[in-house]
């Protein structure tokens, strides 16, 4: 069987299709758009400028999915931001009935689940902590004993932060202050305490963008997956002192695309070592995307 998976997210589009092999699901291909719906979010509705982009790249990799007489099936699935809107019940309705995709929206609780479940398949997440920090929401979820003890989506994201504390184009000392403080209200909000655990798993974009950063900075190989939370603490401290114009060249010769968010989602996880008391992070190069494969399409646990 092969599987196409549209993963909508907050930030990003992402197309990714994977053949089930022995009952392991091998990546065959993967493209992305950079949508940024959260920016289009006004009074709590998905303007009609975001949905069209959605739209268009929706229309786009369904193009490309027709194009392969071997899929055998199409799972779109949307998180954040189409979650949270007020118009989302239009928005499912649209694509429906122009492209033919029945988008399904994945609870706060069902994407920290199936994050745990991806991370699970390249990264050792027997105890910890496990982050996934997405555009417009970062699921965290501890572990003990290989299972799922607690779990929370937290309302902000790298795209998110971004958009409601950043003034200019890049994280300064103030703004970063604002967004660790938003980090830490909310894990009150969901009644997340402080407790201490060694390792965090960390998924999804803004966690490998960061692991870039962090090779680059430390002079480091293309096969370090794992960083120092000490180290990468004094490192996003160091970024935000420095100058526009150096974090522009920074962020530019290693993830242009991500010149805007790269910096609040790196506070975001800085913020979340050491509400925990984390040494060291795991950056896992599987996510919600191999998760939704193996819980919901594989039936792994």
């Amino acid at each position: 069987m092969i599987y196409a998976i549209m993963d909508i997210g907050s930030n990003t589009v992402r197309l990714s299709v994977y053949k089930e092999k022995n009952g392991e699901a091998v990546n065959l291909f993967s493209e992305k758009d950079q949508v940024s719906l959260k920016s289009y979010v006004k009074g709590g509705r998905l303007s009609e400028k975001g949905i069209k982009r959605l739209h268009s790249t929706l229309a786009k990799f369904k193009a490309v999915v027709d194009n392969f007489d071997d899929i055998d099936e199409v799972h779109p699935f949307a998180t954040a931001t189409v979650r949270d809107v007020a118009n989302r019940s239009e928005i499912l309705s649209l694509i429906k009935e122009d492209l033919g995709l029945e988008i399904e929206i994945l609870s706060g609780e069902k994407e920290a689940q199936l994050a745990f479940v991806g991370a699970a398949v390249s990264t050792d997440v027997k105890e910890g902590v496990l982050c996934d920090i997405g555009g417009g929401s970062t699921e965290v979820v501890l572990i003990d004993q290989g299972k799922v003890i607690k779990s929370t989506s937290l309302s902000i994201g790298s795209l998110s932060a971004f958009n409601d504390y950043v003034d200019g184009l890049f994280v300064d000392k103030l703004s970063r202050k604002e967004i660790e403080k938003r980090v830490v209200q909310l894990f009150d909000d969901a009644s997340m305490y402080r407790e201490e655990f060694k390792v965090l798993s960390a998924v999804g974009g803004s966690a490998r963008a960061a692991l870039m950063v962090y090779r680059e900075y430390y002079d480091l190989g293309d096969d370090v997956r794992t960083m120092n939370a000490a180290d990468f603490n004094k490192m996003v401290k160091d970024i935000i002192k420095k100058s526009d114009k150096k974090k522009m060249h920074l962020i530019l010769d290693i993830k242009p695309d991500r010149i805007h968010t790269l910096l609040p989602g790196m506070v975001i996880m800085d913020k979340i070592c050491k509400f925990f008391s984390v040494e060291t992070i795991n950056v896992s190069q599987t996510g919600v995307r191999e998760g939704y494969v193996y819980s919901k399409l594989l039936g792994r646990k």
